[in-house]
């Protein structure tokens, strides 16, 4: 299971060989990212998460539990606000 709070990683340059495209740029994290945020569904306040190409992939009634329903899917959580 991944690791959220080793901190060896943070701010490492990523290498990225070539040019991306505004729509390449879509797929970047696509495997590794969710995104949660404050979202309306039925009148109710909750948090849906989503894939980094935008796709609603899940959502849950408080944010906490969102965010560990990512981590649960080997997704690292990302805040929208």
């Amino acid at each position: 299971m991944t690791r959220y709070d080793d901190s060896s990683g943070d701010n490492v340059p990523i290498d990225l060989d070539g040019t991306f495209s505004n729509s390449d740029l879509i797929y970047l994290g696509l495997d590794e990212l969710a995104y949660v945020k404050q979202i309306v569904e039925n009148g109710e306040n909750i948090f849906g998460i989503f894939s980094a190409d935008g796709e609603q992939i899940g959502m849950a009634p408080e944010f906490e539990l969102a965010r560990a329903m990512a981590i649960q899917s080997d997704l690292y959580p990302v805040n929208v606000h």
